[in-house]
């Protein structure tokens, strides 16, 4: 019986040796997550899969999955031994946007978490001044570290422009609430500075600018300095252009000289378009109330020869009429016609030895198209036999520009058939011109066409605010030829300060 029980038992042992041998391993899987929340390990019977567990947090970062060295761990491989899988984690990230408050746009910037970001480049605009970034109604450093979404939204300053008119003062550029720098007083003869006006208003520079806007300088004549001549002191130059009455002297830029100034009658001629004289007064000529000067020709009624005149400042007081001072046009009544040329230029050319003098060949510029042509100055050749081309001028060529007026010369016999003869009449232009309608004045002003300095345009035809004047110019500005009259060309006698010629009377 006993060895009944001791085989039984040696079969047992011997079953249960057998089945542990076929047993199969089971394998560890640890998990490290490097700082984010810990996670189990698993014990996985070897060939079955370990199980994904939930994904790891860790503050600022975004878990990217669990790595076995160097690769991404597939969860779907069966575990053939002991593992350790470690999470890899990147830098959580988040978004910068901009709002310029502008035409222009900026590019969202993304940046990792707890880093900072440079301020982006902002565009110019004009008018404006750009005056940082706001974050929640606050100014935004861009030192300080990203730990959310941000919406940055752009300031800006309005820049304002202050210009000052009557006197030569640079405009001004002022922001938004800053206030203006207030110029040097300006000087101008024979008068007192009052004072920069806005409006009716003496302006306080001590407000703070919000607009833009002008100021306008206020003068108060000082009568005690109305003194000096009121007739030309000096001619400065004379270039006259091809005429009947040229080359009847031996100089003609010494007549000139000779015969301007003063208070005399002897006329010197302007010849066709663009000849011109240019004189200056012993003191600057005020620009007060109503006209200004007065400058004297030889028309008459249904005989004239507009002159077109021009001024200038000696802003250098040297005394001369430099090229960096500008002359400004006073515009007459048919400046701004649509058949008066504007920037006309002409050249007149000398006749070669041989040719015929009377014929002045000539190349004109409208709108940059040149034009060739002649003028026939032949119908007058029994009263003036000299040469139409100035001697005075050493090239053989002489060239103009300016403002060319329409001519209104007109032969009104040119459609009478039983007409013997044509009759050339040149009307008056309404106003603004030299030797026009002076024959209308009467007294000291007879044979005197008026002028006003707040007529004065530029280039452009903008108005230009003069307070007083130094330098004069006229010119002739019309190019025609009225038959046995000849060329339409102003004769000039004298000029005069109205101001102080209407204080002597």
């Amino acid at each position: 019986m006993k060895y009944i029980q001791r085989i039984f038992i040696l079969l047992f042992f011997t079953l249960i040796s057998c089945k542990g041998e076929d047993a199969l391993p089971v394998f560890e899987v640890v998990f490290e997550t490097l700082g984010g929340t810990a996670i189990k390990s698993q014990r996985v019977t070897s060939g079955e899969l370990a199980e994904r567990p939930e994904d790891p947090e860790m503050d600022e970062f975004i878990f990217q999955g669990w790595y076995l060295g160097e690769s991404l761990y597939d969860f779907e491989q069966p575990v053939t031994e002991d593992i350790v899988l470690k999470a890899r984690w990147s830098g959580k990230t988040y978004w910068v946007s901009f709002d310029t408050q502008q035409d222009f746009q900026i590019d969202d910037v993304e940046v990792l978490s707890g880093q900072s970001i440079a301020a982006p480049e902002v565009e110019e605009v004009e008018g404006f001044q750009f005056a940082g970034w706001m974050w929640n109604d606050l100014p935004y450093d861009f030192n300080e570290p990203v730990y959310e979404d941000i919406h940055l939204i752009a300031t800006w300053t309005a820049i304002y422009t202050v210009s000052f008119e009557g006197a030569e003062v640079d405009a001004q550029s002022v922001m938004e609430g800053e206030i203006l720098s207030q110029p040097e007083d300006p000087v101008q003869y024979a008068f007192t500075f009052k004072g920069w006006y806005k409006g009716e208003e003496l302006y306080d520079f001590d407000a703070p600018v919000t607009a833009s806007f002008t100021l306008n300088a206020i003068w108060e004549r000082e009568t005690a300095h109305l003194t000096g001549s009121p007739w030309i002191s000096e001619v400065l130059d004379f270039r006259p252009a091809p005429g009947q009455f040229i080359n009847k002297v031996d100089d003609d830029l010494a007549s000139a000289k000779a015969n301007l100034p003063g208070d005399s009658y002897q006329f010197i001629s302007l010849g066709t378009f663009g000849g011109n004289v240019t004189f200056k007064f012993d003191h600057p000529i005020n620009n007060g109330e109503g006209d200004d000067l007065a400058i004297y020709g030889n028309a008459f009624e249904n005989s004239s020869e507009p002159a077109i005149v021009m001024v200038c400042q000696d802003l250098n007081g040297n005394g001369l009429p430099d090229e960096d001072e500008p002359w400004y046009e006073l515009a007459g009544s048919d400046h701004f016609k649509p058949e008066t040329t504007q920037n006309y230029e002409i050249t007149y050319f000398r006749p070669e030895e041989g040719a015929d003098t009377h014929v002045i060949a000539y190349t004109e510029v409208i709108d940059g198209v040149s034009t060739n042509g002649v003028m026939d100055f032949n119908d007058v050749k029994m009263f003036h036999p000299q040469p139409m081309f100035p001697k005075m001028y050493l090239e053989n060529e002489v060239t103009f520009k300016g403002t060319l007026l329409k001519s209104k010369a007109e032969d009104i016999n040119a459609n009478d058939p039983d007409a013997e003869f044509p009759y050339w009449v040149c009307p008056k232009f309404d106003w603004g011109y030299a030797d026009n309608a002076g024959y209308e004045q009467t007294g000291v002003l007879q044979g005197a066409d008026l002028f006003d300095i707040d007529n004065a345009i530029d280039g452009d035809g903008n108005g230009v605010a003069l307070v007083q004047i130094d330098f004069v110019r006229v010119y002739t500005g019309v190019r025609d030829i009225a038959g046995w009259l000849g060329e339409l060309s102003p004769e000039i006698a004298k000029a005069a300060d109205l101001h102080l010629l209407m204080n002597e009377q």
